[in-house]
């Protein structure tokens, strides 16, 4: 068994008290109080807190990214698909250059510098797309279709523009397939154990997870299921099943953000741990159908319904301290 020196390099402390400035991961026995406490960051403690308004308020929009450097391209401002892309640094939202097509219910994978979206439906003539585009921080091109086109395809947020992951979705009824990219094109992989469109989606191309959305109607689905590279497992079940909801972070670490049908929009934020979700804090403003992004302890969260949303919200999890107690 691991001895926690060999972990962090130092003894476990005596103090009488707490040590003034501790780091992540510290632990050390109190004295005085005659606890055994560490220092950390807890998925309990974390918290939403708004950020910048975006410039063009949309639901229905593609994102990924980080907390201090997160992409929303195309979307939705009834009646108008929109072909607008804004970029954000932590504080404020940059126009930059457009989406070749304008469209909504696209998903897409990357960073601010180099990232991918994929799938939509182009309104008003309401044609399901498998228009992909490659972001290359200036500007998009068109490079390969999916295979299947669809819309509100979910992906693998972390993906690259190398290797990203297409799932579920919907052409004439919810799909359960799956594609691969490898930077020049779509390939038919592992389909999904359930069908669903709406969904949210984490990871990467060989590690990802897919969880909620809906059967193209009522019930909603809970069920989460995760990506080894070749196919899904079923995993635990969210806490609340529905669809339009966003996520932030990897197929071990991931949050569930806001969500709900038109109406209701919920509020609620789920924390997912490799094996189940927790109820943590939810959002200011209840939201679904907006972009989400970022890791499990530096989330961010932006635009949706109800209306045309210009709200961005940021998930924040500080460093606290807490007693360990003997179960």
């Amino acid at each position: 068994m691991a001895e926690y020196i060999g972990i962090k390099g130092s003894t476990i402390q005596t103090i009488a008290g707490d040590p003034p400035a501790p780091i992540e991961g510290q632990v050390w026995y109190n004295s005085t109080s005659t606890v055994l406490k560490g220092s950390g960051k807890f998925i309990s403690s974390g918290a939403w807190a708004s950020g910048g308004n975006m410039n063009t308020g949309r639901t229905a929009l593609a994102s990924f990214g980080t907390q201090t450097a997160g992409m929303a391209a195309a979307g939705y401002q009834t009646p108008t698909p929109k072909d607008e892309a804004e970029t954000y640094n932590g504080t404020a939202w940059t126009e930059v250059a457009n989406v070749t097509s304008a469209r909504r219910l696209a998903h897409g994978a990357g960073t601010t510098t180099a990232g991918i979206i994929f799938g939509g439906l182009a309104t008003p003539t309401a044609t399901v797309l498998g228009k992909t585009e490659t972001w290359n921080g200036s500007s998009w091109t068109e490079v390969a279709d999916l295979t299947n086109a669809r819309k509100n395809p979910a992906s693998a947020q972390q993906g690259t523009t190398t290797a990203a992951l297409a799932f579920s979705g919907d052409n004439v009824g919810v799909k359960d397939f799956t594609e691969s990219w490898n930077g020049t094109s779509w390939t038919e992989v592992g389909d999904l154990n359930t069908a669903r469109e709406h969904a949210a989606g984490s990871g990467t191309q060989p590690a990802a997870l897919c969880f909620g959305g809906g059967p193209g109607g009522t019930p909603y689905i809970a069920s989460t299921e995760t990506w080894n590279g070749s196919s899904w497992t079923e995993v635990g079940d969210l806490n609340t099943a529905r669809p339009y909801l966003s996520a932030a972070g990897s197929n071990t670490a991931a949050l569930a953000i806001g969500g709900g049908a038109y109406p209701p929009i919920i509020a609620n934020t789920e924390s997912w741990n490799g094996t189940s979700w927790t109820e943590v804090a939810a959002l200011g403003t209840a939201t679904a159908d907006g972009g989400g992004c970022g890791t499990q302890t530096a989330g961010l969260a932006f635009g949706g319904a109800p209306g045309n949303q210009v709200v961005t919200q940021e998930w924040t999890v500080g460093q606290t301290t807490k007693t360990f107690t003997a179960t």
